[in-house]
This record gives structure tokens, sequence and C-alpha cells, in this order.
């Protein structure tokens, strides 16, 4: 895709990370301190246990930005002031991995993506398994580092150790010190459910498509061509249609193409990037959700470098 020169600028400004991207400190922020507020509140007996598990999906839903943002580098162009706000958002939340072990999962979905090797096929397959696929997203991710051929994914494994371990056992103080059933309600259900949501926003809606039959399908298994060697553009979704609703709930990724394209984006600007480019892009080939549709609609563009079937 050739971007225009009067527009080459703007498209560097907006995919580039700021010094500190300050919307994602914000969110961090929330989380950080929604979790502490509400954990303090269930425990002192201000609320209840269920209150505070609801409350406490809230707070954690959104975590997801911070962290994936600082896996693309996309919090801070300084990189040890992003990866810290990586960090902190994983400590706040009690994630069982570091930054490194989580950043090398994904980056190989950007690498494989609808691909055999793309590791979030997982989160696709027959309807009554998607719960439990989406709640366990981080343990798939594991498996996935500690069995694929390739000594990169054991190495960080292996780097994370520390951190699990340190993760691990105060897990394990707490319930010896009583506190087990404050833990699975305040903390365990609340991430399964948020990462249960994250996987539904971000790793499954925006990569599906209708096989043959019309059934929902990942895409790129029996569905149409759309795979990084075939039409990239054509490899992920938009949703347009109620985006001023659709963008927080779906922490931006309504417009996950951009992200595949220009994975360095903060993802508060993948509206901006696209409000740009729109024109150009629109002569690709595009897999559009309108609103609330599941399945996309395939554009064809006049320029694509591959026809779509």
């Amino acid at each position: 895709m050739i971007i225009p020169k009067e527009k080459q600028t703007e498209l560097y400004r907006l995919t580039n990370p700021p010094t500190i991207a300050w919307p994602t400190v914000a969110v961090l922020l929330y989380v950080m301190g929604g979790v502490i507020a509400v954990d303090i509140a269930a425990l002192t007996g201000v609320i209840p246990l269920w209150l505070g598990m609801i409350l406490n999906v809230a707070t954690m839903y959104p975590f997801f930005h911070v962290m994936h943002d600082s896996f693309h580098r996309a919090a801070s162009s300084n990189v040890k002031i992003n990866d810290w706000i990586g960090r902190l958002v994983l400590i706040a939340v009690g994630f069982h991995v570091n930054l490194g072990a989580a950043r090398y999962s994904h980056m190989m979905h950007h690498r494989f993506v609808n691909g055999p090797n793309d590791p979030d096929h997982y989160f696709h397959g027959k309807w009554w398994t998607l719960p439990f696929r989406w709640m366990t997203m981080d343990y798939h991710y594991t498996w996935y580092n500690l069995t694929r051929e390739d000594p990169r994914g054991r190495k960080v494994m292996i780097k994370t150790l520390p951190w699990s371990i340190t993760m691990f056992g105060i897990y394990a103080v707490l319930i010896y010190m009583g506190y087990g059933w404050e833990l699975l309600l305040l903390w365990y259900m609340p991430l399964r459910l948020a990462l249960g949501l994250i996987s539904f926003a971000v790793l499954w809606l925006p990569h599906i498509d209708g096989d043959e039959h019309g059934e929902l399908a990942h895409i790129g298994a029996g569905t149409h061509v759309a795979t990084t060697g075939d039409t990239l553009t054509a490899a992920t979704t938009m949703r347009l249609g109620f985006e001023k609703i659709l963008a927080p709930l779906l922490q931006w990724h309504n417009y996950h193409l951009i992200h595949h394209l220009w994975p360095t984006t903060p993802s508060y600007n993948h509206a901006k990037v696209w409000a740009l480019l729109e024109p150009e892009l629109r002569e690709r080939d595009l897999r559009i959700q309108h609103d609330f549709d599941l399945i996309p609609v395939l554009h064809h563009g006049r320029a694509s470098a591959v026809p779509a079937e």
C-alpha cells in the first residue's frame, strides 16, 4: 500500500510511541487503584466478597491494553519505562508469568497470524469449549512456549521462573494464612473472567469469519484467503459502527486491522490511523464487521496485491 506523501508525517506520529503514553498510564493507575480499593473494601467488610469479585472483573479487564501496548513498545519510547509499565500491570492482576514470556507468545501470533503455527488457533473451536478456552489464555500460552520447537520459547520460560515462583509463593502463603476463599473470589475468579472477556473481544472476535457452510471459523481455517502471505489487509477485521461505544469496550481493537498493520501504534490511536488512511485501505481487500455482526463482509479492493477468492 502506497502512503501519500502528505500523510506520511502524521502516520509516523500516530504509529510510533510517545515519550510516555499518558492514556495508557491512566489505564494502569485505574487497574492498580481499582484492584487495591476493591480488595480493601471487601477484606474490611465494606462490601461482600461476591460484589468484590464482580467489581474486580471491571478493574482487571483493561489490564490487557496496558500489557499489550507494552508488548509492542507502544507505552513509551523509553524501553525501560515501557517495560516497567507492563510489569506493574501484571503485578496488579497477579499474572503468573513475566512480561517477556507473555510478549513472546503474542509475537508468535503476529508472526504466524492465521497460519498453522499461530498460537491463537486455540481460542477457536466448538462453541461449548470457547468459554474454557478464553478463560485459560495464560495457561495456553505457557504450554505453547514450553512445547514449541523454538529455543527462544524455552528461554523466556526459564527467565520467568523467579517471577512465577514469587507469585505462586505469595498465593501459597495467603492460602496457608487462611485467605484461600478471599484469594479465589477477589483474584482467581475475577482474573479468569477478565481473561475470558479479553480473549473474546481481542483474540477471537477480530479473527473470525464464516466458513463455506456459513459457520463461524478462524480466518484462514476453511475460510477465504487471509494469511500474512496472502492478503494482509484481510488477515483480520475492522468493526465499523457504534465506534463511540465499542472502542472503549473492545479496548480500541474494533480497529484490529490497524494494529496488525502498524503494531507499534498506541491502541488509542487506532481510530485516528483509520480516519487518516481509510481511502487507501479501502483500495485493498478488507473484512468488515458491521455494527454488532459476527461474520464479516469481505470487501474487494481495486488495488489488492492478491485477489481474494
